[in-house]
């Protein structure tokens, strides 16, 4: 072997090795902190400071494993965080919020009034109908807004810290099942998230805090959030 292809491979299994021993002794951190029967304070709000939010990860995932069903004319709120990247064509963002720049829709998600009939052949709706005040008649307009054949994709939290003011819902799998019934929607539910992952969520830690393994577990008696794909 060339001595450079021999130092450009020995360099990167030093790199490799690195990043190995900096992401066990992370954990190996996290764990100590996590242990603390007396901690009040979570690490942080979110999760964002130390990464991807365990919430986050569940969802990123469920998107991307769902990816060939957004195509077309998309609908996603406040911005454009996934529709673009899993292969929209085009656009619209929703906000009840005049001062948001990117919002091509303003207003309530609640007023049959605010989006046009038949209109997306998808809409991206992530941890959004806890805010609302009357989520099933969010679901009956998201459903309406929808083309013939057109998707929706969401996700509402099973479990969560509180996201203001305006934070009203949590639901257990069968709960969500029976709102997205009653406001006309058929489709497929999953409960993702264990013990682990909900105590985790709740400290403020990552998904990069805990072992890829054991996120990838879902247990029914600890769903942190449920997913659904809505027709």
């Amino acid at each position: 072997m060339p001595a450079a292809a021999l130092l450009k491979r020995i360099r990167s299994e030093v790199g490799r090795r690195a990043v190995a021993r900096s992401q066990l002794a992370r954990r190996v951190s996290f764990r100590a902190r996590w242990s603390s029967t007396r901690r009040l304070e979570p690490l942080s709000e979110w999760g964002f400071e130390r990464g991807v939010p365990v919430d986050r990860w569940y969802i990123q995932r469920f998107l991307d494993e769902h990816r060939h069903l957004v195509s077309g004319h998309a609908l996603e709120v406040k911005e454009d965080l996934y529709a673009t990247r899993l292969g929209a064509q085009r656009v619209d963002i929703l906000d009840v919020d005049p001062a948001n720049r990117v919002a091509t829709i303003v207003g309530d998600m609640c007023d049959p009034q605010t989006l046009p009939v038949e209109t997306f052949d998808v809409a991206v709706v992530t941890q959004t109908l806890q805010l609302l005040p009357d989520p099933r008649q969010a679901l009956v307009n998201l459903r309406e807004c929808l083309r013939p054949g057109g998707v929706l994709l969401v996700t509402v939290p099973c479990m969560s810290r509180l996201a203001g003011e305006w934070d009203r819902w949590r639901w257990t799998p069968r709960g969500f099942e029976d709102v997205v019934r009653s406001a006309g929607a058929l489709g497929e539910l999953h409960a993702v998230g264990n013990l682990l992952t909900c105590r985790a969520f709740l400290l403020g830690a990552a998904a990069d805090d805990i072992d890829a393994e054991l996120m990838a577990v879902h247990d029914p008696d600890y769903p942190l959030l449920v997913a659904a794909v809505l027709r």
